[in-house]
């Protein structure tokens, strides 16, 4: 594999979001990459032309257009102060093409002019592709602000076996981790993915995810794992698609954003519509078991019933727990319990910190010689909570 041009964050501004919790099985957070049948993308003659081209990642981003009627353009090179420019002469030139190509895109030196022109992509509701390092005879890549950029694709079509690095940004003296989780100078790069269109949750996961999987100096090349874990693919095209739910606690979530629409059913009382209950995510006021009947332009369907049991049931979020105090903390947490379910402690990549096999009601974690940051319990019955360590 070559060596990509790696381009640290020259300001505090772009940087991917979420911690490396894939191994704890938070359901949320593991929502597969749902089927459509609106995921298709426009690179009819992608390869014959791309035979015709010389990439090269250490020039200012291009896009390249076989001409004005083509649907599709092939992008290469690194972002610059050039490249909103860039952006918006494409957009104004090439008014039929639908999908963009990402091939050689080693990441960005400004990342004010990345803001300004991964926002103008992404009003224009452009199809982003990824090919494999092995689609094509020239290599395919993204890293770093690239990342970022790939993020404002309406549709964001990833082939397995894409390359896809990440990293953490560096002012010069510091790097993201020096500083503890809620400091505002990550607020930026959360902001930014919500922007994008990530949930609060989402764009906080991926974004401690990247400045935790390696540092500014380094690139972590994502899994495929991880790519479905920290939701970078959209969708998978399907003429019939398999449309599928996740759930966070009592919320149900369609993992198909941008449907045409939604109506969650009850599937306890002959799959009746429930009335209002028509977003992407839904909460019941029931036990029961519950679907989802998706519209898309050109086709429509039904998710498996997903059982819900823990309605009711109020304790601030935090499953079994009746309360963690303090938290934050300087290092020692007391956690209280309705019922004694065994307790593990991971740190943000998922390594196994600390176990309690058989806690009472009131157990102490004492986490005053790890590093600041943030951390997760996990009981036995799979219930997930967040520490904060000062």
């Amino acid at each position: 594999m070559k060596t990509k041009k790696q381009l640290k964050k020259s300001t505090l501004f772009f940087k991917l979001l979420i911690v490396a919790i894939a191994s704890l099985q938070i359901n949320f957070i593991q929502a597969q990459t749902s089927e459509s049948c609106d995921c298709s993308i426009d690179t009819l003659g992608l390869k014959s032309y791309l035979s015709t081209l010389t990439l090269n990642e250490n020039i200012p981003l291009k896009f390249e257009v076989s001409n004005s009627s083509s649907l599709f353009a092939v992008l290469h090179g690194y972002i610059d102060a050039t490249t909103p420019a860039v952006v918006q002469t494409f957009i104004n030139t090439y008014p039929n093409v639908t999908t963009l190509v990402f091939m050689q895109m080693p990441g960005s030196d400004d990342d004010n002019a990345n803001l300004i022109a991964s926002q103008n992509l992404k009003n224009q509701g452009y199809k982003f592709y990824l090919p494999s390092v092995n689609a094509y005879s020239q290599d395919a890549f993204i890293a770093s602000g690239a990342v970022d950029m790939f993020l404002a694709g309406n549709t964001r079509v990833i082939d397995v076996g894409a390359e896809v690095g990440v990293h953490s940004w560096s002012d010069g003296t510091n790097d993201a981790t020096n500083f503890p989780v809620g400091h505002t100078n990550h607020l930026p790069y959360i902001n930014y993915y919500v922007s994008m269109g990530f949930s609060q949750t989402d764009a906080e996961a991926f974004y401690y995810f990247t400045i935790n999987a390696a540092p500014a100096s380094s690139v972590h090349n994502m899994t495929e794992s991880e790519i479905e874990t920290y939701k970078l693919r959209t969708c998978k095209y399907a003429a019939a698609p398999i449309y599928t739910t996740s759930t966070n606690g009592n919320v149900v979530m369609a993992n198909l954003s941008g449907a045409n629409s939604y109506q969650w059913i009850d599937c306890d009382d002959i799959n009746t519509p429930i009335s209002g209950a028509t977003s992407q995510n839904f909460t019941p006021t029931n036990n029961g078991n519950y679907a989802v009947e998706i519209t898309e332009n050109s086709c429509s369907g039904t998710s498996s019933c997903v059982s819900l049991t823990t309605v009711g049931i109020n304790d601030n979020g935090i499953g079994s727990y009746e309360e963690i105090y303090p938290n934050p903390s300087n290092g020692t947490f007391t956690i209280l319990q309705k019922k004694e379910s065994a307790i593990s402690v991971f740190s943000s990549t998922g390594v196994l910190i600390k176990f309690i096999a058989n806690p009472t009601k009131q157990s102490i974690i004492d986490l005053s010689k790890e590093k600041s940051g943030l951390y997760f319990i996990k009981t036995s019955n799979g219930l997930i909570k967040k520490l904060i360590l000062k």
